[in-house]
Parts: structure tokens; C-alpha cells; sequence
């Protein structure tokens, strides 16, 4: 959580209220699942708002960056590391039950590996197609879960999945 401190005025008296707001963290790891180890550690990164530097950091022992959700909610964040940047955004995720909203969970949590054409495409790869890429990711989270790993969502897999980035 990030703190700003915030001097208000009231009856002629001066008080300091605190605000705390939420923070997002951003891994950035080795390689797709949730073990420990796989972070990229102390690893230089900033967060710019509009071109104005707000934050200039390393990655925690776990590989993770934290930005605070105001910053993103205003629109014009970039998160910069290794060489490259990361526009931020928020958006509502589709449901756990529809394919979409599956893959997008399975593409926030580190699981869609391996050369990715959409991004040149100007596409993103929670479309709802059933791929092989999709079904390699599944089955690499349900490999890091210990259950059956047939490359489908099922009850199980789909419980697994909410536990570990939300309906």
C-alpha cells in the first residue's frame, strides 16, 4: 500500500489526514508459474505518468514491482524496465467461465509462453479461440497446481484458476 499524507483545513485548524491506496504488483519472472525463484530480483524499473518520472525502484527478492492503482486509474502510465515499456491500464476481466476470460487470466498470471504473433498483429490473444497455445498454458497451470493436466478447464482446473486470480 502506498501512503500520501494530506493537510486539510478545518475551523481554522490545520490536520494531517493519511490516504492509503492500493497498489498493483507486476512480476516479472524466468519463466511461466507461481514457484518461488522464478522472479527476476533487483532488476532497475520506473513508473512514468505522462512522461513524468514517479518512481524510480528495483524489483523485490520475488521479482515484483508495485504501482500504485491511482497512477494507472489516471491514465498515461508506463511502467519502464528492461528497456522496454509497459502501457497500464485497468479493465474489467470477462467471466471465469467464458474462454476469455480464462485466457486473459492464464496470460496475467505468466502462462502463455513461447513466440507471440498478436501482438504484431495488433490482436490480443484472449480472442476465445481454443489454440494450442491456449491449452499449453492451461496445461502448464495445471502442472504448477498438481491436477490432472489434460488441457482443459475443468471444475477443478477452473477452481484453481479463481483461487489464484479471481472470478
Amino acid at each position: 500500500m502506498f501512503e500520501a499524507r494530506v493537510t486539510r483545513t478545518s475551523e481554522g485548524l490545520a490536520i494531517l489526514n493519511t490516504l492509503v491506496m492500493p497498489t498493483v504488483r507486476l512480476r516479472f519472472q524466468i519463466c511461466p508459474g507461481t514457484d518461488a525463484g522464478l522472479g527476476i530480483a533487483s532488476a532497475p524499473y520506473q513508473v512514468l505518468l505522462n512522461g513524468t518520472k514517479l518512481k524510480d525502484d528495483t524489483t523485490d527478492a520475488n521479482g515484483e514491482a508495485t504501482v500504485e492503482i491511482l497512477v494507472i486509474i489516471q491514465g498515461g502510465a508506463v511502467l519502464h524496465i528492461f528497456d522496454t515499456d509497459y502501457n497500464l491500464s485497468f479493465s474489467l476481466l470477462r467471466a471465469l467461465t467464458t474462454t476469455e476470460g480464462q485466457q486473459k487470466r492464464l496470460e496475467v498470471m505468466g502462462y502463455f509462453t513461447g513466440y507471440q504473433l498478436a501482438p504484431l498483429l495488433n490482436s490480443s490473444i484472449d480472442d476465445g479461440s481454443d489454440t494450442p497455445r491456449f491449452q499449453q498454458a492451461i496445461m502448464n497451470f495445471q502442472t504448477d497446481q498438481v491436477i490432472g493436466m489434460d488441457g482443459t478447464i475443468g471444475p477443478i482446473t477452473r477452481g484453481k484458476m479463481q483461487t489464484a486470480a479471481g472470478e
